[in-house]
């Protein structure tokens, strides 16, 4: 569970808040697409947030996740990560957005 000190995961049927964390200067893109290359629509801090689509399962704290381009950062244990999973994220609605998830910090 990529869930930092001081966060929690959100109640049984209630989705995650999504933000970024102090390991990468509190910056979280937030993409049209599961993929670096896919246009940003924003970039969240440590202090603004977004909601999770789906509901936190088992160790996901942002629920389903999908499998998309590949990106770096560093993880909540400090060291550099290299993942493809991606969650979506209640950002432009209908339109669909994307969070690396090894990068994002969760709170409920």
């Amino acid at each position: 569970m990529v869930v930092l000190p001081g966060t929690a995961v959100a109640a049984e049927g209630e989705p995650a808040l999504v933000h970024a964390s102090p390991q990468n200067s509190c910056k979280l893109n937030i993409r049209a697409g599961a993929d670096v290359g896919s246009a940003l629509l924003h970039t969240l801090t440590c202090t603004n947030y977004t909601t999770c689509v789906h509901t936190p399962e088992r160790e996901l704290p942002c629920g389903q996740v999908v499998t998309g381009g590949t990106y770096t950062c560093v993880g909540s244990d400090g060291k550099q990560l290299t993942d493809n999973r991606w969650a979506e994220v209640l950002w432009r609605s209908p339109q669909q957005s994307f969070v690396a998830v090894g990068c994002a910090a969760f709170r409920s």
